[in-house]
């Protein structure tokens, strides 16, 4: 069973990765805009952040799954 000081642990981390999306979020929508609103930003520039952008996904999607698991062997 889950006690109240992991419940607090679960939901700061929760809310930590809320904010980490927030900021991966950020990172697209200012790619976006300078590929829409600047002829200096080219695609080869926005290239590179892209790749950013998603490896920062993948590693959250990890970090998920992984406290998903340690969800699931926590509540047996």
């Amino acid at each position: 069973m889950i006690k109240d000081n992991e419940k607090e642990r679960l939901l700061t981390h929760k809310l930590n990765q809320k904010l980490s999306f927030s900021e991966i979020e950020e990172k697209l929508v200012k790619v976006t805009y300078g590929l829409m609103a600047d002829n200096v930003y080219t695609i080869d520039n926005a290239i590179p952040e892209l790749i950013r952008i998603i490896n920062l996904l993948e590693l959250e999607q990890q970090a998920i799954m992984l406290e998903i698991n340690r969800i699931f062997e926590l509540s047996d």
